[in-house]
């Protein structure tokens, strides 16, 4: 056998012996653009040096269709850096009440995309539990073209879970803020008495009032902080609506659809708007989340906050609460 011929056959049984070392794991990098104060370009090198984070025993589940059985893909361990950390080495373009009417989207290998909503990422504990993730299981993930693997552990089913990520891109919809032009004008818009909830998708439309709201499944959420940077902290508040998922699987989304490049932007007639993405509305173990409500404190919403407003159980700040809700849209 010649000398050549035994190098080859060495790589090969090194290859196929250590799939997952990180000598033959890492040869991209990640981009972070958009709505971002700096775009950055990220090597594996670039990621080791920020700081670590570790989620240990995460238990993954395969994506099901009704009446299938759940099947537990495997616990693991793993090792990265956080999304949310990421994103703040970039810096976030649109600040304050801006904030929440951002998206972020993830894409990996062959161009597949997962949509976060801002809230998410930087309110609620589903930021701290989403990683780019480099080791699993104390071992190099081999990702292909992309870098390492993206992980919610929160999420209840593993169809966020995207190998080599290639992009992480920042993005804010596309809303005018009229409320500080009316505020100088001292125009006062009159409470809105319905909402439109729309599928982009399907073009389907409902026009939604209050007593169709109470004639829903009733979802309480006690103890919502509502609080900011902007106004100062206002107080913790009960709410009675109905959850968000509810208004979405009326028009006829699937809740098992597996689909997480898709978000739903609420939003008021003066401009106000706040974005929940598919995966936090379908698949959190928070579950019932984010509430439609029409009361406050065992009372029907104020004139000034109209018939409606979004209310989130477990979101650190009240950027998210959006009132005065004229539309519910479906990206």
């Amino acid at each position: 056998m010649s000398a050549n011929l035994l190098k080859v056959l060495i790589f090969v049984l090194a290859f196929i012996i250590f799939p997952f070392s990180q000598s033959f794991a890492f040869n991209d990098s990640l981009a972070v653009t958009g709505d971002v104060k700096k775009a950055l370009n990220l090597s594996l090198a670039d990621l080791k040096e920020m700081n670590p984070f570790h989620i240990a025993n995460v238990t993954m589940l395969k994506e099901r269709k009704p009446g299938e059985p759940e099947v537990r893909v495997g616990v693991y361990h793993f090792k990265g850096v956080l999304l949310r950390d990421i994103l703040e080495k970039a810096g976030m373009k649109h600040v304050r009440k801006y904030e929440p009417g951002v998206y972020i989207k993830v894409i990996g290998e062959g161009g597949r995309e997962v949509i976060f909503s801002f809230g998410e990422i930087f309110y609620s504990s589903i930021g701290r539990s989403t990683l780019i993730a480099y080791e699993k299981d104390d071992r190099g993930i081999y990702a292909g073209d992309g870098i390492g693997e993206l992980v919610v552990a929160t999420d209840l089913r593993s169809g966020r879970s995207i190998k080599g990520v290639r992009e992480i891109r920042v993005e804010r919809v596309d809303i005018k803020m009229n409320v500080y032009e009316e505020n100088k004008k001292n125009i006062i818009q009159p409470p809105t008495s319905e909402l439109i909830l729309t599928d982009k998708r399907t073009n389907k439309s409902l026009r939604i009032g209050l007593e169709e709201l109470k004639k829903m499944d009733v979802l309480n959420v006690e103890d919502a902080i509502l609080t900011g940077d902007c106004v100062g902290f206002h107080g913790v508040y009960s709410f009675k609506g109905t959850a968000l998922r509810s208004l979405l699987e009326r028009i006829g989304v699937d809740p098992l659809s597996g689909t997480y490049d898709r978000y739903v932007v609420v939003s008021s007639e003066n401009g106000f708007s706040a974005t929940f993405s598919f995966g936090e509305i379908f698949n959190s173990r928070l579950s019932d989340n984010i509430v439609i409500a029409y009361e406050k404190d065992g009372k029907l919403l104020s004139s000034e906050e109209a018939f409606a407003m979004s209310a989130v159980r477990e979101d650190s700040l009240g950027g998210r609460s959006v009132k005065r809700i004229s539309k519910i849209e479906i990206q």
